[in-house]
Formats: structure tokens, sequence, C-alpha cells
């Protein structure tokens, strides 16, 4: 068989290969989808059912905060932003899509998984009001000696030794500032780091920077 021609079977038998893993992969999110759109509801329902924090509880300003910070267009996208400076490439919804639709969520083809379960099941069932509540409630928010912290009310307790709505505007955005990095923005272990994104999101926030691109989650752009 001449070069050419054994040349050209290799090349058709990998593009039969590549269609059979698209084909593959079309079918496995399509599934993911379906079962979305199965589960979304009645997993973020019971999430609410047992909630600490109800929205109403929560003045409205702090609320546009952690959206200006997190989702700038939380009440109009459909779980997906890749335009909006500083929002990065999760939205607050695929952050508590990671928890609905994930036993451990890691990066890589699940991010695909995760904006279309998002997109097509969280954002066809639930309501932007359900998801947000949602959210607020069982949000990472790192660890301290007892173990994990869970949602934003427990952080109130854990970090600041107060109810939520006990704490001043700093310490609500001092929460807010966490959910980029639990880890390593929690206001003991990591008070300096806290307190200067803390800073810079009020500066954010009074219009006095703008973030310097899409990935500018860290909010460089508002740096001192």
């Amino acid at each position: 068989m001449a070069i050419g021609t054994k040349r050209m079977v290799m090349l058709k038998m990998i593009g039969k290969a590549v269609l059979v893993v698209l084909l593959g992969l079309v079918i496995y999110w399509g599934a993911r989808v379906w079962e979305a759109r199965d589960v979304s509801a009645w997993r973020i329902a019971a999430i609410n059912t047992e909630a600490e924090v109800e929205l109403d509880t929560i003045p409205e300003r702090r609320i546009d905060a952690l959206l200006a910070v997190e989702d700038p267009t939380f009440w109009t996208n459909k779980g997906i932003d890749l335009e909006t400076p500083g929002a990065g490439v999760t939205t607050l919804s695929q952050g508590l899509g990671k928890r609905v639709y994930f036993d451990h969520y890691k990066p890589g083809f699940a991010k695909f998984e995760l904006m279309l379960m998002t997109r097509f099941g969280m954002h066809a069932t639930v309501t932007r009001h359900d998801i947000l509540k949602a959210f607020l409630n069982v949000a990472y928010m790192g660890r301290d000696a007892a173990g994990p912290v869970i949602g934003f009310h427990e952080a109130a307790r854990r970090w600041y030794g107060k109810e939520l709505m006990m704490l001043s505007m700093d310490e609500f955005l001092g929460l807010v500032a966490m959910v980029v990095a639990p880890a390593e923005l929690d206001p003991v272990a990591h008070a300096d780091a806290n307190a200067d994104r803390v800073a810079r999101i009020k500066r954010l926030l009074a219009h006095q920077c703008a973030p310097e691109g899409l990935m500018d989650v860290r909010l460089e752009g508002c740096r001192a």
C-alpha cells in the first residue's frame, strides 16, 4: 500500500474515532442536562426548606454588594456570563451547581458539563430568587478548627461570632470577600488579605475603579 494511501486510511480512522468520542460526549452531556432538569427544582427546594438565611432578612444593599462582586448580571443571565469584567467564568448559579450536581467537582471537562446543567437545567426550572437563597445557604466559606464552614449564616457565627443580621457592613463584605478563595481569605487566619479585598470591594461599589477584564476576580483593577 502506498504511503499516501496509508496516510489517508489513518486519517479516516482518526476522524471516525474523534466522531465516536464527540458523539459519546454529546450523549453524556445530554443525559446530564436531562438529569439537571429533573433534579434541580427538588434539590434546591430541599436546601431552601432547611435554610437559615431568608433573603428578606438581608438588606437589599448587601445583596447588591454580593452580586456586584460575584455575579453582576445575575438577574438577567441564565447561568453563564463570559463578558462582564470581573465576573470570571463561574457565575453564582454555577457556584451553586457545583454543590447540587457534583459530589466532588473538579475543573476540566466538568466545567462545560456544569455550564450546560446550570443553563438548561437549573435556570429552566428554578427561580433566581430560589437560586440566590440556596447559594447563600450552601456556599463553601472555608474551614476552621471545627471543620468546614457552610453558608453565610454559619460563616457569620464561626468567623465573627455573630448572627448574620448583626454583622456590620464591613463584616458582611468580609464574607463576600471570601467567596472567591475561602482558604486564602478568611478574616481570622488571613485577616490582612481579607481586609485588602474588602477595601477593593468598597472601591468597586463606590465606582472608584473597575476590574481589568473578565478574569479579574481578584479585583486587581481596584487595588490601592
